[in-house]
């Protein structure tokens, strides 16, 4: 009898009511979110060009989150694991000269609201960051493009040259560009406390490489980047927060990129075409061991994965 009564509590925790109520769908203890490319499986060429993929933490229970014929980026989950904030754009392509604003989605019903938008504006590039679920994101508003944080009610724009930020509860740390548009590209990771003519700025990383797409850990310990500074590829660096004790973490043939660590700060969901198609991997970081999470085939091309 206590078996019995212990199997039904267990089966209650892993379902969740279904959109009408009624049928349990299976609930994620660690979801992974990630985008996919479509394709058509006789002719390789793409059907769509960004669409929401959720799976668990071990690559199971695959869904497809949004469909229709927009484009749909870089999404991210708030702490209650939950409810996703992603770009979304109406056109099938990435392009800034069309408006695109922040949706936060439910993953169990489905349920959409229009978090951030603004007249004129593609939003996109947008994180929630890990500690305290504060908004970053990219701007464009013609040519005025800038990297704001938080709500537009009561946030502010970094003063630098930034994109592809990461939020913290004093700082901000994004990617700023030295010289836009000279190759080849010069990108280094800086952390900038405050807003305004008073805000403080340190770089992280040297400015002679590619280094993008940073993550914190939710420990605020470790960051990890992506970046070229290994040799021609892109490789997963982790350092110290402030920088320090850089080290190559994923040392693998082909690129890897867009890393973001798992909640409890043990592993590292990333991006990888080491298989010879971009697919999501993770990484423990006490082992070192890698594992492939996708296998899209012939029928999707997956990158962009967060927790």
């Amino acid at each position: 009898m206590k078996l019995r009564f212990g199997l039904v509590c267990l089966l209650a925790l892993l379902a969740v009511p279904g959109v009408d109520g009624k049928d349990p769908v299976y609930h994620y203890r660690n979801p992974i979110i990630f985008q996919r490319a479509h394709l058509d499986e006789q002719t390789g060429k793409q059907i769509l060009a960004g669409k929401l993929w959720l799976m668990e933490e071990d690559g199971s229970h695959l869904k497809q989150l949004t469909s229709g014929s927009g484009y749909d980026e870089h999404s991210s989950f708030y702490s209650d694991q939950r409810h996703v904030l992603y770009s979304e754009f109406p056109v099938n392509a990435y392009d800034h000269s069309t408006e695109a604003r922040l949706v936060k989605l439910d993953i169990y019903t489905g349920k959409r609201d229009v978090d951030v938008a603004v007249p004129g504006c593609a939003l996109h590039h947008a994180s929630v960051s890990p500690i305290g679920d504060i908004l970053a994101y990219h701007r464009q508003c013609g040519d005025h493009r800038s990297q704001w944080v938080g709500m537009p009610e009561g946030g502010y724009e970094v003063t630098m040259e930034a994109t592809n930020g990461v939020a913290l509860p004093d700082s901000i740390i994004f990617m700023h560009e030295k010289n836009r548009g000279y190759q080849p590209r010069e990108v280094g990771l800086v952390r900038m406390w405050g807003d305004g003519p008073g805000a403080k700025a340190q770089y992280l990383t040297d400015a002679n490489h590619l280094h993008r797409r940073p993550a914190v850990s939710p420990g605020l310990k470790w960051m990890a980047w992506q970046t070229n500074a290994a040799g021609d590829g892109d490789e997963i660096f982790i350092a110290k927060i402030d920088g320090s004790e850089a080290r190559n973490l994923t040392k693998a043939k082909g690129n890897d990129g867009h890393p973001w660590f798992s909640r409890d700060g043990k592993w590292i969901v990333f991006e990888s075409d080491r298989s010879g198609q971009w697919e999501i991997w993770r990484i423990d970081l006490d082992t070192g061991k890698q594992t492939q999470l996708t296998n899209g085939g012939a029928k999707y091309i997956s990158t962009r994965s967060r927790l």
